[in-house]
């Protein structure tokens, strides 16, 4: 975290409470919490940066429940090389070849374990919420769930259509019931776009 920002994130604060203090009037919780969030945030990037590849994240000691904060698409720059163990535990695992799961990462998330699309779509792999609860995902942000939950699944793919990698990737993008109905890779230009991305790093 630079000094700068810091002193930017306190700086608002401190003209919150001058002028909560001027108007005879307890600071709004809802500013509070908005201060206290971007502070949060801060502090994960700072801690995600200063120890790659342990997704252990600051939880919110403001806030009950210990709410964790994320920011969408977070610029990170965490090298590939931190996740280098979970892959090749997932990979022995559920029998997928590394370089597939290294693949699917980069087209996913660039390796952006905080990363979080428009969709809501999660962490590493890119997890639906719901697909990821349904393989046993408790935090889609950490990064070891994230690639066992995101491997696991692409197994199941595999198996479904009989190792075809393009079809499972298919899949794993526009869902096995797509897949099905088109009876192949379906026409969407983004499917089409995402199968090649990531076989051709796959195969590289």
């Amino acid at each position: 975290m630079e000094i700068k920002d810091l002193q930017q994130l306190v700086q608002l604060q401190m003209m919150q409470t001058m002028h909560a203090s001027s108007s005879n009037k307890s600071e709004s919780p809802l500013v509070d919490l908005t201060f206290k969030q971007l502070l949060l945030d801060k502090i994960n990037q700072a801690t995600l940066l200063s120890s790659a590849g342990n997704s252990t994240r600051v939880k919110d000691p403001f806030i009950s429940n210990a709410y964790s904060y994320h920011t969408a698409n977070s610029e990170v720059n965490v090298p590939s090389t931190s996740f280098n163990a979970s892959i090749t535990a997932a990979a022995e695992k559920h029998n997928v070849a590394e370089r597939l799961i290294h693949a699917v990462i980069k087209a996913e998330s660039n390796y952006n374990p905080l990363a979080r699309s428009s969709a809501g779509a999660q962490g590493l792999m890119q997890l639906m919420p719901a697909t990821a609860r349904s393989l046993g995902v408790t935090d889609a942000y950490n990064a070891e769930q994230n690639i066992e939950a995101g491997t696991k699944y692409l197994r199941q793919m595999l198996d479904r259509y009989n190792n075809n990698v393009e079809l499972a990737l298919a899949a794993y993008n526009a869902g096995p019931g797509n897949v099905d109905k088109h009876q192949g890779i379906p026409p969407f230009k983004e499917t089409k776009n995402y199968v090649s991305k990531v076989m051709n790093t796959y195969l590289a």
